[in-house]
């Protein structure tokens, strides 16, 4: 059963690869400052409704799709 406690190494210690320390650390600093970035938040969004209702809407709508279907939905059998 995987230990679920959050822990850090010990000093001099190297933890890496599943459940890398490091890999951790700078996903969460860099999610703080995206999350914290309102005004880029609004510009992604702004972004992403005229890709969907420009030239491209039907391509991303269809992928979508696909997404929602999870994996092996297009499989042949």
């Amino acid at each position: 059963m995987p230990n679920t406690k959050s822990q850090s190494p010990s000093k001099g210690q190297r933890v890496e690869g599943e459940g890398s320390y490091s890999a951790t650390r700078d996903y969460n600093k860099h999610l703080g400052r995206a999350v914290a970035d309102k005004q880029g938040i609004a510009r992604g969004a702004d972004a992403a409704r005229k890709a969907v209702e420009g030239p491209e809407g039907a391509e991303l709508r269809a992928a979508e799709e696909k997404g929602k279907a999870g994996p092996g939905a297009n499989r042949r059998r």
